[in-house]
């Protein structure tokens, strides 16, 4: 019964074997043109497989020749027993993983390589230690700057400045050694290395010894003076012309910071200031002091007359201002402007009062014929014919042009 069962068992393997070959068109173990080793190596993958389903399976049915039970044999009572086919496989498995790996890093730029092999450094966010470090630091600096070191050459510093590399002037102690610094960076012509090296040598030397090379060498002082613009160090720059005696210079400077204040009084106190401490006392500007001074007055006259007229336009009781209303404010006005602005609002004024044209000709000293052509606009512009043929049969100079 037994054999019976076994031959039938055969006969359905070889059935299905010959299916399946025509089937998959597999390779055949009886073909002649199937090697010894092709087929050695097909069996234990069979064997590999035939492992992996034993595994995949949670219980297995075997029974005998005879159609009994042999036993039941659970799926964690399967253990799989590695042989060469399974060592194939894992040395595959794990060629396939270098080979991914591989590529995962052709795939990362250099950066990324680099910065993923780096050590971890560990970082803290502790004051104590930050300021540990610190201290520990500057201590360094100092014992670095106490030591002194190798002097580096004056030339190969001036050189580094102007290439824009790193340098240090802290190693240069002696003036001879400062000023040998300018002095190169002088003869080179380059403006940036003479800047940093003055400024260098201004904070490390003392003031008067510092003027006394200054007045030496003027490129250097030419270019500290243009730093000092820049950064708008105006009160150091102006005693550095004192020192220098360039005194015009000095004089036009405050007389710049004066005119570039808002405020009409706080102006007008400047202006003075300037001309006592700057025009009147220095004899080289005898020619630029009456300029001043009349501008000055100039000034004077207009903060009074632009305080009336404000404050009778806000009342609105001149017609005038209601008929012909201001455009602009009167103060820091040129003499001719002002002149026309009281030829139109105060035409009928006497010559005491402060909004006079004929007072404001006199003391600003114009020209018959820059009040004739003043005059003649603003009475056009109001349309005062009769003002217009007064003024031409009183000035004869008209005629004569």
């Amino acid at each position: 019964m037994s054999s019976l069962r076994k031959s039938s068992v055969e006969d359905e393997y070889w059935d299905t074997s010959r299916a399946s070959a025509k089937k998959n068109k597999a390779f055949n173990l009886f073909d002649d043109t199937v090697s010894v080793e092709t087929a050695d190596d097909l069996r234990k993958s069979k064997r590999l497989l035939r492992s992996f389903d034993d595994d995949d399976d949670e219980s297995t049915d075997t029974i005998n020749w005879d159609g009994t039970p042999s036993a039941e044999t659970g799926a964690g009572n399967v253990s799989f027993q590695p042989d060469s086919g399974s060592m194939l496989y894992s040395k595959s498995q794990e060629k396939l993983s270098t080979s991914l790996s591989n590529t995962s890093l052709n795939n990362q730029s250099i950066h990324d390589v680099v910065i993923s092999n780096q050590p971890k450094t560990p970082q803290t966010n502790d004051p104590k230690k930050l300021v540990e470090q610190i201290q520990f630091l500057q201590r360094q600096l100092e014992r670095a700057k106490a030591s002194g070191g190798s002097k580096i050459p004056v030339d190969e510093t001036v050189q580094r400045i102007i290439n824009g590399e790193q340098y240090s002037l802290e190693m240069y102690k002696s003036k001879d050694d400062k000023f040998a610094l300018l002095d190169r960076a002088i003869k080179l012509h380059d403006g940036n290395a003479i800047t940093a090296i003055i400024l260098f040598i201004k904070k490390t030397i003392k003031p008067s010894i510092f003027n006394l090379e200054l007045q030496r060498r003027p490129v250097a002082a030419n270019h500290l003076i243009s730093y000092m613009k820049a950064h708008f160090d105006l009160k150091e720059l102006e005693d550095l012309l004192g020192m220098l005696g360039r005194n015009e210079e000095a004089a036009m400077l405050k007389y710049k910071q004066a005119v570039s204040i808002s405020d009409a009084g706080a102006k007008l106190k400047s202006l003075d200031m300037c001309l006592r401490a700057h025009f009147s006392a220095n004899p080289q500007l005898s020619s630029e002091t009456p300029l001043l001074q009349e501008h000055i007055a100039l000034l004077e006259r207009q903060r009074p007359i632009e305080d009336s007229d404000r404050k009778a336009e806000l009342s609105g009781t001149v017609m005038m201002f209601k008929q012909y209303p201001r455009k602009a404010s009167i103060l820091n006005m040129s003499a001719v402007t002002t002149l026309y602005y009281c030829c139109f609002y105060h035409s009928s004024e006497g010559e005491n009062h402060l909004a006079c044209p004929e007072a404001i000709r006199k003391q600003h000293q114009l020209t018959d014929k820059q009040f004739v052509w003043t005059a003649l606009s603003a009475r056009a512009r109001l349309k005062q014919w009769n003002g217009v043929d007064e003024l031409l049969t009183t000035k004869v100079i008209y005629l004569k042009t």
